[in-house]
């Protein structure tokens, strides 16, 4: 029996369909097309767009579909939220000083005992010391307490400041010390070691910033270098540092606060644990996807009440923008990128999809089940390949003896790029993907390579001195801040950190690595893209290449191929 069906991706960034004739197992496709996807993945406007295409498809090729087949949804939510810069929860020391600090004074280094300003009457400690200063203190009371510390033989080395008041304060004293500013000094136990520094004017040194120099200082074991090493990794940038042990661990987060909560493989079994979400950013990149069960953000529409979820994903947009090439202002490098993949797919969405068209519509399998049986139709490929489906939300991965879903993909990507040119998300979608360049008269632009070309036809004047893409309809400028060697490493940096770091993460949750995998979907359509996952995969390693459906469609059209293939097997 010849029967002619319709393998339906409803995306959450696309929608694409294939329409096909089998013939018992051979399977002839007839049409295929995409559309952008309308509302939320899995809601009734995602469904009616996917009626309203598949109807186009039919008219235009004269054929009507018999039945429909579709993969379960499960929509993903990509958002920014103000998280507060991420750190470490499994850190053996912590930062004193707030993230949004600008004032220290002074300069160099130390390494003291601290002591509470209140504390100064007795007699001075033996070795050095730094001294904290409360948030309910005048500067011109502590700078007078110090200098008389000072005077009577305590070893003064730095201080640690609760206000902003560092400058007033150093300018007062009478010892060249660093003054750290902003500190949260409240829960500082007496007797705790301390490191402070505070970055001369005009110099890189960072001596307190050298993970084997500041556990010497601290007194910590060497077994725990590797966490010192992450946590240091923040402390890169910064033009001052106060850092203690880590005696207790963090507080945690207040139930009516935003909270992610994790799965935590301890000796009674799974138990899930929540986290503020600067410290699950970190906890996050060392899970393998589906070790969370619940986020709360406030800031996310649909997690403000709390969301169940099978996987999170967040990418801190100061670690896409290092401090060592991008010039300062040029990018506005604050907030946190974050995907929620939902945990329950969408209920009813085949017979929604069958009351719109009059025809019968099912469930086929789960997207990755289908992307795999579209992508092993690319030509050439070795039998042991992963496959990599990378959608606007989830990417999948895909092995011969399991399957990882991670929540974080193409979206993560435009919003980060809005977000950081403060440009409209659909202007974001087109800059992301092709080089661009900086219009510098009506006739010259310059290249993100360094070439200056000559223009084929006068740029606009709302072009000239701004770097543009090249749109349907010409030039389409979206900053003048960039040079065009600056958005190149910029739009790099956000592809490594989003997607490729994502994929990285998912590879590691498999026992063995595969020799080759092919990346599907939309993403792998941008040979950037497929260059920054090959680069983070480089130690593996991993030949990474690109999808080609049936040797014909490219790498588009994965999960609609797939629902096809598998229907005509069945």
């Amino acid at each position: 029996m010849i029967r002619t069906v319709a393998g339906i991706d409803i995306g959450n960034h696309t929608t694409e369909i294939v329409l096909a004739r089998i013939e018992r197992e051979a399977v002839t496709t007839i049409a295929f097309d995409q559309a952008p996807t309308r509302g939320r993945k899995g809601s009734a406007e995602s469904l009616q767009g996917a009626a309203v295409l598949l109807h186009r498809i039919e008219v235009d090729a004269g054929v009507v579909a018999d039945e429909l087949l579709l993969s379960a949804l499960r929509p993903v939510d990509t958002a920014t939220a103000p998280i507060p810069p991420a750190y470490s929860a499994f850190s053996p020391v912590r930062s004193l000083r707030r993230p949004d600090a600008s004032t220290p004074a002074g300069a160099g280094h130390g390494v003291g005992h601290h002591v509470r300003m209140a504390d100064l009457g007795g007699q001075p400690l033996d070795g050095p010391v730094v001294i904290s200063v409360d948030d309910t203190t005048d500067f011109e009371v502590a700078a007078r307490e110090i200098t008389s510390a000072v005077e009577r033989g305590w070893q003064v080395v730095g201080v640690v400041v609760a206000q902003d008041d560092a400058v007033l304060i150093r300018n007062r004293i009478p010892v060249d010390v660093p003054v750290v500013d902003e500190a949260d000094v409240a829960d500082l136990a007496p007797g705790a070691l301390v490191a402070v520094e505070v970055v001369e004017e005009g110099r890189a040194y960072r001596a307190m910033a050298d993970p084997i120099a500041l556990s010497a200082a601290l007194r910590l074991p060497t077994a725990e270098l590797p966490e010192v090493a992450e946590f240091c990794r923040e402390l890169a940038d910064s033009a001052a540092i106060a850092v203690t042990p880590r005696t207790a661990p963090a507080p945690p987060p207040a139930t009516d606060g935003d909270w992610v909560e994790i799965r935590t493989d301890d000796a009674t079994g799974d138990a899930a644990v929540r986290y503020s979400p600067s410290e699950a950013h970190a906890v996050l990149r060392r899970s393998a996807p589906g070790q969370v069960t619940a986020v709360r953000l406030q800031a996310v529409p649909t997690a403000c009440d709390g969301l169940a979820v099978h996987d999170a994903f967040f990418t801190d947009l100061a670690s896409i923008d290092n401090g060592a090439w991008l010039r300062r202002g040029v990018a506005d490098a604050r907030g946190t990128v974050v995907a929620l993949l939902a945990a329950e797919e969408a209920a009813d969405a085949a017979s929604v999809l069958s009351d719109l068209t009059g025809r019968p519509a099912q469930t086929l399998a789960t997207e990755p089940e289908a992307a795999a049986w579209g992508a092993r139709t690319t030509p050439g490929l070795p039998a042991d390949s992963f496959v990599c489906d990378i959608g606007g939300g989830t990417v999948d991965l895909i092995g011969s003896a399991a399957t990882v879903v991670a929540a974080g993909a193409g979206e993560s990507i435009t919003v980060a790029v809005a977000r950081v040119l403060g440009i409209p998300r659909a202007l974001a979608e087109t800059v992301k993907r092709t080089p661009a360049v900086r219009v510098e008269g009506p006739h010259v632009a310059h290249e993100e390579d360094g070439r200056r070309v000559f223009l084929d036809s006068s740029a606009p004047s709302d072009a000239i001195g701004r770097l543009c893409t090249r749109g349907s309809a010409g030039l389409v400028p979206f900053s003048n801040r960039l040079a065009a060697e600056e958005w190149r490493s910029l739009r790099l940096a956000i592809k490594q950190e989003t997607v490729a770091a994502n994929i990285a993460r998912c590879l590691g949750a498999f026992d063995e690595s595969p020799a080759a995998m092919v990346l599907a979907g939309g993403g792998a359509l941008d040979d950037e893209l497929m260059r920054t996952v090959g680069e983070a995969l480089r130690g593996v390693p991993v030949v990474v290449g690109r999808a080609n459906i049936d040797g014909v469609h490219g790498p588009r059209f994965a999960v609609a191929r797939g629902l096809v293939a598998m229907y005509a097997r069945r």
